[in-house]
């Protein structure tokens, strides 16, 4: 997946994008979507815009190390690209399920590209098993969905791109990355988009769909950290992240398949749906290609359709530093209908206590927490990057088919697994 900047423009000079920027495959997308993202910098940013093949844009952002400017000058610093709405089998014999999942269930160490995963059996509540959002009773689990190996050992391995250690000699544990991610919301639709922008499950248009679309919406809403009722009515968002990028892993090698998973293929027979099903609940429907792992430091504000729409546009139409410093009025209650508690997706128990209430601001003698708070108490930042967890933030899936040698039987494997993906997808 590679990034095609159509445009860049800076308040100051420009700087290379940073390794670690995110890109995404969007192109199975059915319609527009209503997402608009802009990065905010606590001392400088630039924005690269890209359409990818017109369904959604996403930005590309670099920084450029200057001196710490706080306060209103911090919001200066705010540069907006408004998006256009636009091991193997003996002799051939097919090992039994319970000897392919073996000891793994409950594993982090499974997640690894090269292996296959079935999303049938948790469409719609896979968050259950690949952790996304903060858990109440457990956090420190990443992924314990059973996976199989479908490559020979040594055929192929995993290219990792760990993000920037910490300056600190004593923690080997990644920072924040410099700058904020929001994404600007038109319903709760985009807003589960946003959150889920850097996942591409191929056959599944919209990810999240995967993720969420069994699940309630009290237990969405206690995930995003907002009140239930806004997500039952028409409402807009604004979503503000805060990445830690601790590690990417992606596929490589000369790929080999086992000779189970080649014996497993042979036992297909055409116009058999039954031979099919015994395929996909032996070695799943998808292949992991690519994830990455890390936390995220986010926060939901709901706004009135009136003022949400005089907020994007305001954006879209800020030239000056001054026009920035006035945006700062609409991350609050004075604007928003609600502000949301901040959340850290990987749930660590000692969030609470080491924010306290140093995320505390208050405007019209009212208090409410503000993620942006962060970068103007520097000690509070360098205790958030002492906290452990990580989640899933980026996973990338492609359709087993795709590894499966060309074959009538491939073909008839391939159109009973994306009928069911379709109608999974409709239906849950």
């Amino acid at each position: 997946m590679i990034s095609t900047p159509m445009s860049q423009f800076t308040t100051r000079a420009a700087a290379p994008a940073p390794p670690h920027s995110s890109t995404r495959n969007v192109s199975a997308c059915p319609q527009t979507l209503g997402v608009c993202v802009f990065a905010w910098h606590r001392q400088h940013v630039i924005c690269g815009l890209r359409r990818n093949g017109g369904k959604i844009n996403s930005l590309q952002v670099a920084k450029q190390t200057a001196t710490d400017m706080g306060g209103a000058g911090a919001w200066a610093a705010l540069v907006v690209a408004v998006c256009v709405m636009c091991s193997e089998g003996e002799g051939g014999v097919a090992p039994s399920t319970a000897e392919l999942y073996e000891n793994e269930l409950g594993s982090n160490d499974y997640l690894k590209v090269g292996r296959s995963l079935n999303l049938l059996p948790r469409f719609g509540f896979l968050s259950l098993s690949i952790k996304v959002f903060p858990e109440k009773d457990s956090n420190y689990w990443l992924f314990r969905e059973r996976t199989v190996e479908v490559f020979r050992k040594n055929s192929y391995w995993a290219v990792k791109n760990h993000g920037q250690p910490s300056s600190s000699t004593q923690s080997p544990r990644r920072p924040y990355d410099p700058h904020f991610v929001v994404d600007f919301c038109d319903n709760v639709q985009d807003l589960l988009t946003a959150y889920f922008d850097n996942f591409y499950i191929e056959g599944v248009p919209e990810p999240h769909r995967i993720f969420t679309s069994s699940i309630s919406v009290q237990a969405t809403a206690k995930h995003l950290g907002i009140h239930p009722t806004y997500l039952r009515s028409m409402y807009s968002f604004v979503l503000v992240r805060l990445l830690r990028r601790n590690s990417r892993a992606t596929l490589d090698g000369q790929l080999a398949l086992t000779s189970s998973f080649k014996s497993a293929t042979s036992r297909i027979r055409v116009g058999s749906t039954e031979s099919v099903n015994q395929f996909l609940d032996q070695y799943g429907t998808h292949v992991i290609t690519e994830y990455e792992v890390g936390d995220v430091l986010y926060q939901v504000y709901v706004f009135g359709n009136r003022t949400y729409w005089d907020f994007k546009n305001n954006f879209a139409m800020s030239t000056t530093e001054d026009d920035l410093i006035r945006m700062e009025r609409y991350f609050s209650p004075s604007h928003a209908l609600y502000v949301g508690n901040v959340k850290l997706a990987s749930g660590n128990p000692h969030f609470e206590e080491a924010v306290q209430h140093r995320l505390l601001e208050v405007t019209h003698f009212r208090l409410y927490n503000s993620i942006f708070q962060i970068f103007k108490i520097p000690d509070l930042e360098e205790r958030l990057e002492q906290l452990d967890g990580q989640v899933v933030i980026g996973l990338k899936l492609e359709k087993i088919t795709k590894i499966v040698p060309k074959s009538p039987e491939r073909h008839w494997l391939g159109e009973i697994l994306d009928n069911t993906l379709s109608l999974f997808y409709v239906t849950m």
